[in-house]
């Protein structure tokens, strides 16, 4: 658990490089499903952070847990805007 509490940015820039090359392949469904699980990687942070950790360690794990929480959300809304985009170029053709 001390490795994911360390590492939780990098993962959740693994997650983003994952959304990104799942767009530029033109895996709809693959980009919606890692904005969610950037989103419950994000919950999951900040409710353990809630449940087990004290003093400023917890702190520290909440706020990066917010931001990736938001992080999953800006991802979320890029991808349904790339989706719209997406569909309505294929019924003007």
């Amino acid at each position: 658990m001390s490795f994911i509490l360390n590492h939780c940015m990098a993962i959740s820039i693994i997650f983003v490089l994952i959304l990104f090359v799942s767009i530029a392949f033109n895996k709809r469904i693959v980009a919606l499903v890692i904005s969610f699980v950037t989103m419950l990687f994000g919950s999951f942070l900040l409710l353990y952070a809630f449940a087990k950790i004290s003093g400023f360690d917890a702190l520290d794990i909440q706020i990066k847990g917010l931001m990736i929480i938001g992080e999953g959300l800006i991802s979320l809304v890029i991808t349904s805007i790339f989706i719209a985009v997406q569909e309505t170029k294929k019924k003007t053709l």
